[in-house]
């Protein structure tokens, strides 16, 4: 009885292994075959909100990493994608050097439909434009692509770059975000999202986006000698200058009025520090001035966030917005003190 109850477990076993072994293909087949469909999906539900930006321009001089692509002598083209509507216009997202000293900007829809574009504001620092097209009834149903959160903006994700590369029409690449945080020295404004989907000219201005339809990041360079090596503006700071722009024309940045560089490593041991910036020169008649910092304090943190060195500090500063209430955590003489400064506002 035990011989033949031993049998039939060791039976059981065999078929169970055999019939999930059988069955693994299958479902890595059909997972594939779910990835595709999800992409394809994705790509129809998007493609209406992205659109081509071609633009006339007298001056298209070329500049290092940062894509434009000749249709001819004097026209330009790039790619974008809607971010808001209201009652009468579509507010379209683009790079500002797809634009920039375009005397006529034309934007043309997946329908094939064309129409002339009003710039709303650009922001050199970060490369990015706002431009708006009048709501016409055969694109009355278009929405504005949605934002990622930032809990699904990781290294190794999924991601899809859309665009209109050559003047080709509408062409979607798929990769991975490669890094996160990359500087190229474009601006001082960067903190790149780095993918190795396919980016070429005319791409600049189109979205990133991920496997649900949100948009990542913007399109904006590539490394021309090296392969697989695109990058875009993270979603972060699309949000941030784009409302701006939209709502006063421009950039508003806060102003605190001081200049900074890296500690000296013999200071940062003997005050045990690990980052920080020390200020070495405050502008006359600035908030900064105004509020109590002094020339040779060491910021330690900012609104809780602990400093690095000078270039991470003056990236947070870059960020600082007018009339925001801003603490400085720094050490004087070898005393630890916090020192709240409004910030002012300047044209930078």
């Amino acid at each position: 009885m035990r011989e033949y109850k031993s049998y039939i477990f060791l039976l059981l076993i065999t078929i169970f292994i055999v019939s999930s072994c059988d069955r693994r293909p299958l479902e890595k087949k059909d997972s594939i075959h779910q990835l595709q469909e999800k992409i394809s999906s994705v790509i129809t539900q998007v493609t209406p909100s992205i659109v081509t930006v071609f633009s006339k321009q007298n001056d298209n001089k070329s500049a290092p990493n940062i894509f434009r692509y000749d249709l001819s002598e004097n026209e330009s083209v790039g790619s974008g994608f809607i971010i808001k509507r209201d009652a009468k216009y579509f507010y379209i997202i683009t790079n500002t050097h797809v634009i920039e000293k375009a005397k006529n900007i034309a934007v043309k829809f997946y329908n094939d439909l064309e129409l002339k574009a009003e710039v709303v504001g650009s922001d050199t620092k970060t490369d990015i434009s706002i431009i708006k097209v009048p709501i016409t009834p055969s694109i009355s149903n278009l929405k504005p692509l949605k934002f990622a959160p930032e809990e699904k903006i990781k290294v190794g994700y999924f991601v899809i770059a859309a665009g209109s590369p050559y003047n080709l029409g509408y062409t979607y690449t798929f990769g991975i975000i490669s890094a996160l945080n990359r500087d190229l020295g474009i601006s001082s404004y960067e903190d790149y999202i780095q993918t190795d989907a396919a980016i070429n000219p005319g791409d600049s201005g189109g979205p990133l986006i991920n496997i649900d339809g949100e948009v990542v990041g913007m399109n904006v360079a590539i490394i021309q000698s090296g392969e697989g090596l695109g990058f875009a503006i993270p979603v972060s700071t699309i949000k941030d200058i784009s409302e701006d722009i939209i709502k006063y024309g421009k950039v508003r940045r806060g102003w605190i009025g001081i200049m900074v560089e890296d500690i000296p490593e013999n200071l940062k041991e003997s005050k045990n520090l690990s980052g920080g910036a020390i200020i070495i020169k405050i502008q006359k008649n600035s908030p900064a001035k105004e509020y109590g910092l002094k020339e040779g304090d060491i910021i330690y943190a900012v609104d809780d966030i602990p400093v690095k060195n000078a270039k991470q500090l003056k990236k947070m500063m870059l960020k600082f917005k007018p009339n925001q209430d801003i603490k400085f955590d720094i050490i004087r003489d070898n005393i630890r003190m916090s020192i709240i400064v409004k910030a002012g506002e300047k044209d930078l």
